[in-house]
């Protein structure tokens, strides 16, 4: 089949362009793979734009590509886009190689291109040479299944419709077309370990077996089958083994992960788009599952090993101080909660502190403090006549996990005194003790 059938062939089978009439913004540097890839959208006469990054990496060479680029969007009557860019200062700037800043700079261009000008996708020029050279990088520096699958054909708005195509069907392509093309020198160094791979590797592994690159291809898709089926199957673990609370928080039985095969494993499948490390989850399915009351963190998220489960919650701000003025009728937290304040008759059913509490309004001294618990403060539970507890020694006999403590409210009295530990009990100083008693009620809405 010609490469230009094959092009239309592999759009269609991975659905990578829905709409026929969509326009894609396409990133032509001025080599081969990407004036390649200019030519087919033509022939395939889909719409299309043009956009180039100059790097400024290679002096006059850069302009020269630039002006090359610019000039086969004339030719194609295609919308055309170019940028310069001060790589050299971005990466430095952020301690990066040139590689990483310039991957970094495009990408971010051309999602703002998509944004701006409306185009529905970004596409790339790599091909299969290109996939199993990050197949072999992946491999040479340890990778799981996902590393082993090679570039996927889309990720996100980034689409890659010439992974199908070697680079020797390219180039075959483009001779048989007559289309010249920009060779960038640094293709040839091997001072990058991608080239050393493509120039030194590559033909090694071409040497034991010269269907190299499609016998890879083909692993490649399994390994992308085998992703799938594992995510597949971890969805439904996670629907029926999970608790989802209303601010994203998730409740694991300790039980059913310690039941599980490779527990290490399974918490990288189970946690690494939280941003936490593989040998986080290897230390924690390993050791720290046993272990109540350790955790781990990333810079979003904390896994936190309570008596029962597993607790994968998002990482809080500490907790700032909330005032609560006498004219006040509602008061929002920090985390969304609301408290609301009415007068109210003091009779009796009165509430049991969970949700609301009633209070003698005489006793309050304005303003009052909401905050979150502190070490060595105390309280004189409801119930208990008048004796004191630590709070520490609440939460214990209440059995609350260290992140139920953490998201505790107090709401203290003007003079420092406890009032509620909210949403869980009244202090004993602040009950209704006179029928003649000008209540207040305090209500917690989460």
């Amino acid at each position: 089949m010609a490469l230009l059938e094959q092009f239309k062939a592999f759009i269609q089978s991975n659905e990578l362009i829905p709409a026929a009439n969509a326009s894609i913004l396409l990133a032509v540097s001025g080599g081969l793979d990407s004036v390649v890839l200019a030519h087919l959208f033509r022939q395939a006469e889909r719409p299309f734009a043009i956009a180039h990054c100059n790097f400024q990496l290679r002096g006059a060479d850069s302009d020269e590509d630039e002006a090359f680029v610019r000039c086969l969007a004339e030719l194609y009557e295609a919308p055309f886009f170019v940028k310069q860019f001060d790589t050299k200062v971005y990466a430095d700037e952020n301690g990066l190689s040139t590689q990483v800043a310039a991957r970094e700079l495009r990408y971010a261009w051309f999602a703002e291109l998509c944004t701006i000008e409306g185009y529905a996708q970004v596409a790339t020029a790599h091909h299969l040479n290109d996939s199993a050279e990050t197949l072999v990088l992946h491999f040479a520096r340890g990778t799981g299944i996902k590393g082993l699958r090679g570039i996927p054909a889309q990720n996100a708005q980034v689409i890659r419709p010439l992974l199908f195509a070697t680079r020797e069907a390219i180039s075959a392509y483009a001779a048989e077309n007559g289309i010249t093309w920009r060779e960038d020198s640094s293709n040839a160094s091997d001072d990058y370990t991608r080239n050393f791979i493509r120039h030194q590797i590559i033909p090694l592994m071409q040497e034991i077996n010269p269907g190299f690159l499609h016998s890879a291809q083909k692993m490649m898709a399994r390994m992308g089958e085998l992703e799938d089926i594992t995510a597949f199957f971890l969805d439904r673990w996670l629907r029926e083994n999970s608790r989802t609370e209303a601010d994203g928080t998730l409740r694991f039985a300790l039980s059913d992960l310690t039941a599980l095969p490779h527990t290490g494993h399974f918490m990288f499948l189970l946690l690494e788009k939280k941003g936490f490390t593989a040998e986080q989850c290897r230390q924690l399915g390993e050791d720290l599952l046993h272990q109540t009351g350790r955790e781990i963190q990333s810079d979003r998220y904390r896994a936190l090993v309570d008596r029962t489960d597993l607790i994968i919650s998002p990482l809080v701000p500490q907790k700032p101080e909330v005032q609560v003025q006498p004219d006040d009728l509602m008061v929002t937290l920090p985390d969304g909660a609301r408290l609301m304040l009415m007068p109210a008759a003091p009779m009796p059913p009165y509430p049991d502190g969970r949700e609301a509490i009633l209070v003698d309004a005489d006793e309050l001294v304005f303003p009052l403090l909401l905050r979150g618990w502190q070490a060595g403060d105390s309280f004189q539970p409801f119930g208990m006549g008048g004796q004191s507890q630590k709070l520490q020694d609440y939460c214990t006999n209440g059995k609350l996990s260290r992140l139920e403590k953490e998201r505790l409210w107090l709401l203290l009295n003007g003079d420092g005194k406890v009032i509620w530990v909210v949403g869980h009990r009244l202090d004993e100083r602040f009950k209704i003790q006179r029928d003649d008693a000008a209540g207040l009620k305090i209500s917690y809405v989460r």
